[in-house]
């Protein structure tokens, strides 16, 4: 049992691995009461699988609370910056709220010169995890950047675990068609990059997920001029 706790420290080179031991120890011991309560089991695959999610909903969750301690200061750090000449950059965010029934995805492109383009906005019933609301929300956002006919385009999120994910090329198989949807689609541009931002410098796309809560339906919505509601966050970006 020392050996598995402090794997880490023994194997340096089994460090992802080693992230996964509390997971899989609380899973087994969840499983366990499964099977002497309710005589459920679950096969391996599937306790790695929950393994895996537990621990990066734990990530996201860790991340989001060290950027709502330091929110000044990642105001104050991150900036949103504009993309290279002949570039678009398109900011994603989701809003995902553990006592609520809804989710809600926003994003917003601007061109090398600042100015908004789009943006878009919508409601879904609530995702199981934070994790997949973001990827839900950068999904859809290559999906309508695809339609737009973009060719040189930057997604940009305050999601590290969820740009981690996409440049590392790595798979988690309850995201799997979600990846999978956004890789064929970046087969229509010419030029891709996936970039973290702290959350000062994705304030924008978070103001339009979390007034997207307020939706009283489902159907997306697009925005070709900024809407009142947005643009004291817009004006504020810019430090106008």
């Amino acid at each position: 049992m020392y050996w598995v706790l402090n794997l880490e420290n023994e194997c340096p080179q089994l460090k992802e691995q080693a992230i996964l031991v509390p997971w899989l120890l609380w899973r087994l011991w969840k499983n366990r009461n499964e099977l002497l309560f309710k005589d459920r089991e679950f096969g391996v695959e599937e306790v790695l699988r929950r393994v895996k999610e537990d621990a990066a909903e734990w990530q996201m969750r860790k991340e989001e609370n060290r950027n709502s301690e330091n929110i000044m200061a990642k105001q104050t750090n991150g900036k949103w910056r504009s993309p290279p000449a002949q570039w678009v950059k398109c900011n994603t965010d989701a809003a995902w709220q553990s006592d609520g029934h809804l989710c809600g995805l926003g994003w917003v492109l601007r061109n090398d010169k600042s100015r908004v383009l789009w943006i878009g906005a919508r409601a879904l019933p609530k995702l199981k995890n934070v994790l997949e609301a973001e990827l839900e929300a950068l999904r859809w956002a290559v999906i309508m950047m695809s339609r737009f006919n973009y060719k040189k385009i930057i997604f940009e999120s305050d999601a590290k675990s969820l740009i981690d994910l996409l440049n590392k090329d790595e798979d988690w198989p309850s995201l799997r068609p979600s990846l999978q949807d956004i890789r064929a689609k970046l087969q229509l541009f010419e030029e891709v990059k996936f970039q973290y931002t702290p959350r000062g410098g994705n304030s924008v796309a978070d103001r339009v997920a979390r007034e997207s809560l307020s939706f009283t339906n489902y159907d997306p919505k697009l925005y070709s001029v900024v809407p009142s509601w947005l643009k004291n966050s817009v004006d504020l970006e810019y430090g106008l």
